[in-house]
């Protein structure tokens, strides 16, 4: 055995009978000894027993025994070494734990509630045969196809495979740099550019490769460790996915650049870099702080799928792990490949040759003038009710693939709802929104005219309530309002929900905290928490948990120690700069986050469905400091990317839990990733401003014109200059009753699905229908409905009909369609963008013809006698 082969997974290059990332011996070695064995091969079955299996894998569409996917052959291995006790008492288990999990079926969850209930009769061979390879299916393996279909069972892992290597990290470093650098500059384009994972990914394969056979294996020896430049061992799939992962990390948004570039530009301030570092600081890892408290929740949990993660896994599972070359059809490997050149070369015809596939717009072009059509069925300014919206993969998204089609399906039926809402408002002139656009997501003066803020300032950027008087409030169209008025009911309806929901769950977590809390009061505590290892996966008993038993796990205090030091920076940096922002303000933002945070990233974990806190921060920090969007500003950035960054993290979390990353190799990599990263993302921020003519203005070269930061100053005038007491009191007074109007809805659904169950389909959840509601302008139905049929196809149809084609290529198409549109969109900007190079033909031209283009209202403020709506001038709320 060479010395590598004896080190454990997520160790250094070096040579150690031990690891810092491993258990105690004992219990490894009693890990060990339940070591995946074949009891018996799949070959000595009879054909109705293979069909059996097929049945309980739902592989209806598998019609030759000579190709069986691999789960069957796991399964059928497994079958004869497991008991009818235990089987059923995995019945009972799965009854109890997979109760309203919304991604099991109906069908398979009865099955659970049958062999719990009812039992099984011995002499039924065919009966027996079912249960055990269903029990076997649950212990060892995964009942969620999408898990099945990028991970092999979890007994399967290899704890000597190396992962935290020398290489891993160089790779990590030279594509954090890039990765960060390039999406900090093109996040402030009109039109945004972002390098993905897949891509990523796709480069780190052949480097990996390359390097392992290029570079020689150089290094030194350190206190009995060795550390060398390059391995023995080929580049492995543990390397590629603890690379791509905390890669990932670094290109999540860096939300200080928005206070930072705010304060620079529009409010003229001296924003020093020992400022813009610490803040940096305290917003980039708050969030990683409180990753730690999660991981109870949608870490280790088999409910917590996080379904728009697994193509990650999928493009590594096509790159680095081979096949079974007797499989027909093209491996997963030529697949990505092939899909990935066709997205490429297809994404310049929508984006540049025949952009009228991406707005397709099409019944505008019946009737261009008629101006009710166009506002109905527009993709421009219209609600885009439209069933053939879109042909243009950026529109349709690679989220159609990943999310499941109940979360999908339930999402569009809100979102159809607010839009027929918004009709009505508008068609009845609901307050005076049909004097405006239908669809817009801009501010308006009482004359129809877009809202310029800077005219309700004074020259030092504060608000200047003469200038208001004379000038106008801020009115919204009817899509904003509606938008705002779901956004504001979701917030209560969603806390009410789950505490009537899982309310034992919570209780549960949180008495477990805040009793560790209160122990801290004597210095023992202290000693053992440090001193103890981490067993929080002790209560977790799925199969991929007790393969990361293997691992030592982080301990809770690390978490802990980063969001405590974090948090007094944060004081220090708020009270330092004088930003006038009181402390209790900051502490109130994380309290938000402490209520929110965990059933935000459980209805993330389970349906792919994301909600920021972005616009509750606001509203609150509104009311709570009027007239101080300074303080607005800096409370927002860190209301709201503490649960944006705390996703981030557990998300990787949880991709590491399914690919045996150890979780220690991880949190060095997040840390290290993290911090490096707010030297190149600060480092960009700053040289655009100093380097390129006319960053964030009109004048910029490349449409670098920031409309991310014009919308961020502009929601710190309105909300923290003017203030939402305005807006509610006396211009809005709907919005404010949208609170109460969460609550009553949040309890009423809560109680009857938790009392009335039957009367709902489990996969129902009436959060995710609030959510689909959060339509808002400037993205009408037609960025919906194009998604909607997509899913339709991937995950109703091919899944349900297909289900071995669809575990084998439709996480893989997610990422090469994905990589292929990023690739060609980086292409597209810098060869026929960036100096404007433009087809003049009807195909780009039609979209943008007739009065869908035009956006004009409904009525005209001008024919009425005052030639306003509203109130008087210098009346104004």
């Amino acid at each position: 055995m060479s010395d590598y082969e004896e080190k454990a997974a997520g160790t250094v290059d070096v040579v150690s009978k031990s690891s810092d990332d491993k258990i105690s011996s004992k219990d490894t070695k009693e890990i060990e000894e339940t070591k995946f064995e074949p009891i018996t091969s799949i070959k000595s079955y009879s054909d109705q027993q293979v069909w059996h299996l097929l049945k309980i894998l739902k592989y209806d569409d598998v019609d030759n025994l000579d190709e069986l996917p691999p789960e069957v052959e796991f399964l059928g291995t497994r079958v004869h070494e497991i008991t009818i006790e235990e089987s059923l008492e995995i019945m009972k288990e799965a009854v109890e734990y997979h109760d309203n999990d919304p991604n099991i079926s109906a069908e398979q969850y009865e099955e659970f509630n049958r062999y719990a209930n009812e039992g099984v009769d011995p002499e039924n061979e065919v009966d027996v045969f079912e249960l055990k390879a269903l029990a076997v299916l649950l212990r060892d393996h995964s009942p969620y196809p999408e898990v099945r279909a990028v991970c092999p069972p979890a007994m399967l892992d290899d704890p000597t495979i190396p992962i935290e290597t020398f290489r891993a990290y160089f790779f990590a470093l030279i594509w954090m740099i890039f990765s960060a650098g390039f999406n900090e500059l093109f996040s402030h384009r009109l039109v945004s550019i972002s390098i993905s994972t897949a891509i990523i990914q796709m480069f780190l394969y052949p480097m990996g490769t390359g390097w392992h056979k290029w570079i020689p294996c150089w290094g030194f020896n350190f206190k009995g460790k060795r550390f060398a430049l390059n391995i023995e061992t080929p580049w492995t799939d543990k390397e590629q996915m603890f690379c791509t992962l905390i890669i990932s990390i670094s290109m999540s948004t860096f939300y200080s650049s928005y206070n930072i570039l705010t304060q620079k530009i529009y409010y003229g301030d001296d924003v020093t870099f020992n400022y813009q570092f610490w803040l940096s600081l305290c917003i980039q890892f708050m969030g990683f702080g409180f990753a730690g408290i999660l991981r109870r929740f949608v870490v280790y949990p088999a409910k917590a799928v996080w379904p728009t993660s697994l193509s990650t896994i999928a493009l590594n599972k096509a790159l680095l792990t081979p096949e079974d070359p007797n499989l027909k059809g093209l491996s997963r490997y030529k697949f990505f490949f092939i899909m990935f050149g066709v997205m490429f070369v297809y994404t310049w015809f929508p984006s540049f040759i025949f952009e009228a596939l991406s707005t397709f717009n099409w019944m505008t072009w019946i009737a261009p003038n008629n101006w009710k059509l166009a506002a109905i069925t527009g993709g421009v300014s219209g609600v885009g009710i439209n069933p053939i919206a879109s042909f243009d993969w950026a529109v349709i998204g690679s989220s159609s693939l990943l999310i499941p089609w109940f979360s999908m399906a339930t999402q569009y039926a809100g979102s159809f709802l607010a839009i027929l809402i918004c009709i009505g408002c508008y068609f009845t002139n609901y307050q005076n929104t049909s004097y405006l656009p239908i669809y817009s997501n801009s501010l308006f003066t009482n004359t129809g005219e877009s809202y310029e803020v800077s005219e309700i300032l004074t020259s030092d950027y504060k608000f200047d309530n003469a200038a208001y008087q004379k000038y106008s409030p801020p009115f919204y169209s009817a899509g904003n309002l509606v938008c705002y008025g779901c956004f504001i009911a979701t917030y209560p309806f969603l806390i009410t929900y789950y505490l009537i929901m899982d309310h034992t769950m919570f209780y549960a977590a949180f008495k477990e905290y805040f009793i560790t809390l209160w122990s801290l009061r004597k210095k023992d505590a202290w000693k053992s928490i440090i001193s103890s290892e981490s067993r929080a996966l002790d209560e977790f008993h799925d199969p991929h948990s007790r393969a990361m038993a293997r691992y030592r796990e982080v301990p809770d205090w690390w978490y802990l120690a980063v969001l405590f030091v974090v948090i007094i920076i944060a004081i220090i940096t708020i009270e330092k700069f004088h930003t006038n922002t009181p402390v209790w303000a900051l502490f109130m933002s994380i309290g938000f986050n402490f209520v929110f945070l965990i059933p935000l990233s459980i209805l993330q974990a389970t349906t792919g469905v994301s909600l920021g806190l972005n616009l509750l921060i606001e509203m609150i920090m509104g009311y709570a400091l009027p007239g101080n969007p300074m303080a607005l500003m800096i409370i927002k950035a860190f209301g709201y990317n503490i649960d944006g960054q705390a996703d981030s993290y557990v998300s990787n979390l949880k991709l590491a839990h399914y690919c045996k990353i150890a979780p220690r190799a991880l949190y060095r990599g997040q840390m290290a990733m993290a911090f490096l990263q707010i030297f190149i993302n600060l480092g960009v921020i700053n040289w655009c401003v100093d380097n390129m003519k006319g960053f964030c203005t009109s004048e910029a070269k490349g449409k670098f014109t920031c409309p991310d930061i014009q919308t961020y100053y502009n929601a710190s005038v309105m909300w923290g200059g003017l203030g939402p007491k305005k807006i509610f009191n006396d211009v809005y007074p709907i919005l404010k009753w949208c609170w109460l109007i969460g609550f009553l809805l949040g309890a009423f659904f809560g109680f009857a699905k938790k009392f009335g169950g039957k009367y709902f389909p489990v996969w129902f959840n009436p959060v995710i229908f609030l959510v689909g509601m959060l339509i808002g302008p400037p993205y009408g139905l037609m960025y919906y409905t194009p998604a909607l049929i997509m899913s339709f196809f991937s995950q109703w149809y091919c899944k349900r009909y297909h289900l071995k084609l669809w575990e084998r290529y439709n996480y893989v198409l997610a990422a090469a369609f994905n990589a292929g549109l990023v690739l060609a969109s980086i292409i597209i900007f810098f060869s026929v963008e960036y100096n404007p190079k433009e087809i003049d033909w009807w195909g780009n031209n039609v979209p943008y013809l007739g009065q869908d283009a035009e956006g004009l209202p409904l009525k005209d403020v001008a024919a009425t006698a005052k030639g306003y709506f509203g109130p008087a001038p210098g009346h104004y709320p």
